[in-house]
């Protein structure tokens, strides 16, 4: 009889775990879905201030000890912190003051625009893909990399170039740029800020994607100095024009990418430069970092693009497209890739 049961217990005790790991997965989705509704209510907004659960209570028209219960929450995973005042009071934590506030273009509804984003393409992981299935969270992932010209993206942006004088040099000269996967200007924007000669060109495939990234070169000053292309790279025809490039490699598919190096390698001056970035995963061996990785290589897959191109990988896929003089670059914004056309 012992014999028997023993197997029967095995797998209930096994069923357990399981299900002890799936209620640890879902907490994750329930923190998510509680700050879209406490961004919904205006709570974030009102947290950025010090205020009490009852004013809370009073914003979103629940029970005090219900509001309690979220701030509990909120206060467990880091997003808020009690402050020093006599009256119990809460307020955001400094990293999601940050985010809430947004003064660069990173801000919490872009975030979790882009975190649902990702959820739905993992939804889809089993579905047939489609053509242009890329179109569907376009803006949301540009958004999510965009952030807006300031003086602390221009710093950010100056500390990878301040390691690729070069590069910098030329920028400064007016270059003029081709920037190719524009997005929404993250990059392209505080460049052509952080350079008043400069001028550019920049490429972008998705309509609704281009629509803001006008409105944001308007809204930057530099709209007169940066012609937008609404093509697809691989249509780009000018020839020996471009002193400097910057390819977003990470969100182009695997069967884009040759014609698209070809077509950069033609617009490019003799001598003229290529500059791309490795968006490698964090070299962190845990479970948690592998679960991470793979979840992220699948989302990419699911979008159609290489889950990650290591600077290596870059360097070659650079000297196959007839690129020479192939280096990489390390900066404080990660590996870059510096490529040369012969002249």
């Amino acid at each position: 009889m012992v014999g028997r049961e023993k197997p029967d217990l095995e797998v209930l005790q096994a069923a357990l775990a399981a299900r002890a790991r799936l209620r640890q997965w879902a907490q994750s989705a329930e923190l998510l879905d509680l700050l879209h509704a406490a961004a919904a209510k205006g709570w974030l907004e009102a947290l950025a201030r010090p205020v009490t659960v009852e004013e809370l209570a009073g914003i979103s028209g629940v029970p005090a000890e219900r509001a309690s219960r979220v701030v509990e929450v909120l206060l467990a995973a880091g997003v808020v912190r009690e402050t020093g005042d006599v009256a119990p009071s809460f307020v955001l934590a400094e990293e999601f003051a940050s985010l809430q506030a947004g003064p660069s273009g990173v801000r919490t509804d872009i975030a979790l625009d882009a975190v649902d984003a990702a959820r739905d393409r993992v939804r889809s992981a089993l579905s047939p893909r489609t053509p242009d299935d890329w179109r569907e969270d376009a803006l949301v992932v540009a958004r999510d990399w965009g952030m807006r010209p300031s003086d602390a993206s221009r710093a950010l942006f100056g500390m990878a170039y301040a390691e690729i004088p070069e590069y910098r040099d030329r920028l400064a000269a007016g270059g003029p740029l081709l920037d190719v996967g524009s997005g929404v200007g993250g990059a392209l924007l505080s460049t052509l800020t952080a350079y008043p000669e400069l001028r550019a060109v920049g490429i972008e495939r998705a309509g609704d994607v281009v629509e803001e990234l006008r409105e944001r070169a308007e809204a930057a000053g530099v709209a007169s100095r940066l012609e937008i292309r609404h093509i697809d790279a691989r249509e780009f025809d000018d020839e020996a024009v471009h002193g400097v490039c910057y390819w977003a490699q990470a969100f182009f598919p695997s069967h884009t990418r040759k014609a698209t190096l070809a077509t950069i390698l033609r617009a490019l001056a003799p001598g003229g430069l290529l500059l791309v970035q490795e968006l490698a995963p964090s070299a962190d061996d845990s479970t948690s970092a592998r679960l991470s990785a793979s979840l992220d290589a699948l989302v990419a897959d699911c979008r159609g693009v290489p889950p990650v191109v290591s600077a290596e990988d870059l360097a070659e896929e650079l000297r196959a497209g007839g690129f020479t003089g192939v280096e990489v670059v390390p900066t404080p914004l990660g590996r870059l890739v510096l490529g040369r056309r012969g002249r």
